[in-house]
């Protein structure tokens, strides 16, 4: 069975809003979350969070998101 990807919304620590696509859950995401933060001192940058996730979820990469109106 293939996966499929999931588009999350999140903020990071500049208060900037990213997308993400993702194959893995919101709680493994949350789990590594935690994990990236004792490696980064309590702070969440969308650039390096993604090049860490990839790690753990290959298929994983922001995406731009567009309005599409007709």
């Amino acid at each position: 069975m293939k996966s499929s990807n999931i588009i999350y919304r999140f903020f990071d620590d500049r208060e900037e809003k990213h997308y993400l696509s993702s194959t893995l859950d919101h709680h493994k995401l949350e789990e590594l979350v935690e994990k990236y933060k004792k490696k980064s001192k309590d702070k969440v940058f969308a650039k390096e969070f993604i090049t860490f996730l990839k790690k753990h979820d290959a298929s994983a990469k922001e995406v731009e998101v567009r309005d599409f109106y007709f």
